[in-house]
C-alpha cells in the first residue's frame, strides 16, 4: 500500500507542477483512484481477519490520538495516510456479522514493556528490535507491542470475575483480622 502512495503521490506532485490543461484533466482523472485501491485492499484484509477459524476476540489498540502527536514532517505524512480507521470500521462489521467482537486496548506503554518480565523501559525498543535489559528476551518490537496488548485485555477482563479476585487475594483468616 505504501508503494502506491508513494506513486500516486510522486505522480500527483509532477502533474501539479506541470499545471497544463492536459496535466489537470490527468489528475481528474486519478483522483479517487488511489482512494478505492486502499478501501478495496482494507476489505480484503478485513476479510481475512474476520475468517480466522480460532479467533473469537480481535483485540485493537485506541489509536484515536496517533494524529494529535508531532513526530516529525515524515512521520506525520505516514500516520495521516493510513486508514486505521477505515479498516477497524471493516474489521468490525464483518467481525459482527460472524459473531465475533472487537474491543479496544489501551496502548500506552505496549511497545517499551517487555512481554515476558513486565518490565518497562523506553530504551528496550530501538527501531523494530526489542531487547530486554532485565530478563534478555529478544524479539520483533511489534510482536512483542502486540502480545503486551493481547494480555492487558486478558487481564483486564478476568479482573470483574470472582474466580479471578480469589486467585490474586492472599487468603486471610478471621481471627487474624482480629
Amino acid at each position: 500500500m505504501r508503494a502506491v502512495q508513494r506513486r500516486y503521490l510522486y505522480n500527483r506532485r509532477k502533474l501539479q507542477q506541470k499545471g497544463t490543461r492536459s496535466a489537470k484533466r490527468r489528475m481528474n482523472a486519478m483522483s479517487g483512484r488511489e482512494k478505492r485501491f486502499i478501501r478495496d485492499t482494507n476489505h480484503c484484509v478485513s476479510k481475512k481477519l474476520a475468517n480466522q477459524p480460532l479467533i473469537a476476540v480481535f483485540v485493537l489498540e485506541d489509536l484515536s490520538s496517533i494524529r494529535t502527536q508531532r513526530r516529525g514532517k515524515k512521520m506525520n505524512k505516514w500516520l495521516g495516510s493510513w486508514a486505521f480507521y477505515q479498516q477497524e470500521q471493516f474489521l468490525s462489521y464483518k467481525a459482527e456479522a460472524l459473531g465475533k467482537r472487537v474491543v479496544h486496548q489501551d496502548p500506552r506503554f505496549t511497545s517499551q514493556k517487555c512481554n515476558i518480565c513486565k518490565h518497562i523501559r523506553r530504551t528496550y525498543r530501538h527501531k523494530s528490535r526489542f531487547h530486554c535489559k532485565n530478563c534478555g528476551h529478544r524479539t520483533h518490537a511489534d510482536w512483542n507491542a502486540a502480545s503486551n496488548v493481547r494480555d492487558d485485555y486478558i487481564l483486564s477482563s478476568t479482573q470483574g470475575t470472582e474466580e479471578q479476585a480469589s486467585v490474586n487475594m492472599p487468603y486471610v483468616s478471621a481471627e487474624s483480622l482480629g
